[in-house]
């Protein structure tokens, strides 16, 4: 501690009177420590005085001019072809700096250390976000080694996993993933975090640093009002929770080791496994990571009422026939779309036919075999009313809906042509109109023709 000239003489005067070392510091108000020192330098050379020692100055321009040029060379480095230490000592020495081995390799150490990839802590929200990623390990199903595919969830608050078993990496196996886990914490959490997988990331603008996600991706956001974010290309660390879970299934697995029946065996197993990980106490949070998961499931959004409906979507043309293929079956289109381009979305059970501005012109159930063929009256009325005398012994007409087939066969059998004059009078009516129009012929005893039909419609 630096001391004026006062203070020194001041201590020295009270020493010399027999002070007490404390008491002098509390008169001087400097500390004891000082006091001891400077009444210690007094005896030694006689003065109190102590002159001020310059702190040597660690920078040394010349180590750090190295250094730099260390750097330089460090940077034209390439992934898998690193310079030796005789290397860079050999340029150092060509470029006039005179310095020894032992030093280069030295700090070459410590810049290669300060290049290496350091992580933020970064604090997690409860309720915001949750992490997702593939996990694919060989196991013994029914007798047979076979590729399975886990679909993982994490939620980096509470460190609670969730694992959806499936044999493929599909869209359609992604988005069953989700709903289970959507119905298993029956919540919705605000931010989805993937990599950047085929399903869900299109294209990548580099100019303006943009991710573009998929249609199917933009439609799990809009359906479930989230935002899905792709971490950073080759970052695992930005969603180390849900990296660090797929490590522990894997690992898990490895310690089972034995033959499942199926593969809604092996979904059994996991889900036991990971009830008593989810059980255990959070390692830095004093509670379960079950009860966190709760805790943020209150805090998180709501399910929508219904699901979100997966459909595969490709483009076909309209025969002349009206007729779309899809998988060796047909599926009839309006007549103005015959040689038009549509969209099919279709999945398991249903099959959409769709202009090109979205706009749906049919819908039907699937069929599965090959050769069927499915109609839609309302889609061909033109080319029935010009075929009017085969209708009998149609397909089409096999096909009608039962209310239509029974219209048919009570008031128009063998007038197939004045029928589809009446349907295209009804095509664009309203669905209470059409039936207070039938419940009027039925109530009156009026039999019902396209010409009854037209005067009802002109009324109301």
């Amino acid at each position: 501690m630096t001391l004026s000239r006062t203070q020194e003489s001041q201590i020295l005067d009270l020493h010399l009177i027999g002070t007490a070392q404390r008491a002098i510091a509390k008169e001087v108000a400097v500390c004891l420590d000082s006091v001891n020192k400077r009444i210690q330098h007094f005896k030694q050379t006689g003065t109190t005085h102590m002159p001020y020692k310059k702190r040597t100055s660690q920078y040394d321009p010349q180590e750090e001019m190295i250094r730099q040029r260390i750097r330089y060379y460090l940077s034209l480095e390439k992934r898998k072809s690193r310079f030796t230490v005789n290397q860079l000592h050999l340029s150092l020495l060509n470029d006039g700096y005179i310095v020894k081995k032992s030093k280069v390799g030295q700090w070459v150490r410590f810049e290669r250390n300060r290049l290496k990839e350091s992580y933020l802590d970064i604090y997690h929200e409860p309720g915001v976000a949750v992490q997702f990623d593939w996990g694919s390990k060989t196991i013994r199903v029914n007798q047979r080694n076979k590729l399975i595919h886990f679909a993982v969830f994490a939620l980096p608050y509470s460190n609670f996993r969730y694992v959806h078993v499936t044999e493929k990496m599909d869209s359609k196996s992604f988005v069953d993933a989700f709903i289970s886990f959507t119905k298993h914490i029956k919540c919705v959490f605000s931010i989805l975090l993937i990599d950047n997988m085929k399903i869900a990331v299109k294209n990548r603008s580099f100019r303006e640093n943009q991710i573009q996600l998929t249609d199917l991706f933009k439609q799990l956001e809009n359906h479930y009002g989230m935002t899905v974010r792709p971490c950073t290309p080759y970052k695992p660390n930005q969603k180390g929770t849900v990296e660090n879970a797929v490590a522990t299934l894997k690992q898990e697995l490895h310690g089972l080791n034995q033959d499942y029946k199926s593969i809604k065996h092996l979904q059994n197993e996991i889900n036991v496994i990971f009830k008593r990980l989810n059980d255990k106490k959070h390692p830095t949070k004093n509670n379960t990571c079950q009860k966190l998961m709760k805790y943020e499931c209150s805090l998180a959004g709501q399910v929508p009422s219904k699901h979100f409906v997966y459909f595969h979507e490709i483009t076909r043309k309209v025969r002349n026939d009206t007729l779309v293929s899809l998988d060796g079956n047909y599926y009839s289109a309006p007549e103005e779309y015959k040689g038009e381009k549509v969209k099919i979305k279709y999945n398991d059970r249903t099959v959409k036919i769709l202009s090109s501005d979205g706009k749906t012109l049919a819908k039907y159930s699937r069929c599965y075999g090959k050769g069927y063929r499915k109609y839609r009256v309302w889609n061909m009325l033109r080319m029935h009313q010009h075929k009017s005398d085969g209708f009998d012994q149609s397909n089409q007409k096999r096909q009608l809906p039962r209310w239509l087939k029974k219209l048919y066969d009570q008031h128009f059998n063998q007038y197939a042509e004045d029928y589809f004059i009446f349907l295209e009078l009804i095509k664009n009516a309203s669905r209470d109109n059409v039936k207070r129009l039938l419940k009027y012929h039925s109530v009156h005893d009026i039999k019902l023709t396209s010409i009854s039909a037209f005067d009802f419609i002109s009324r109301c």
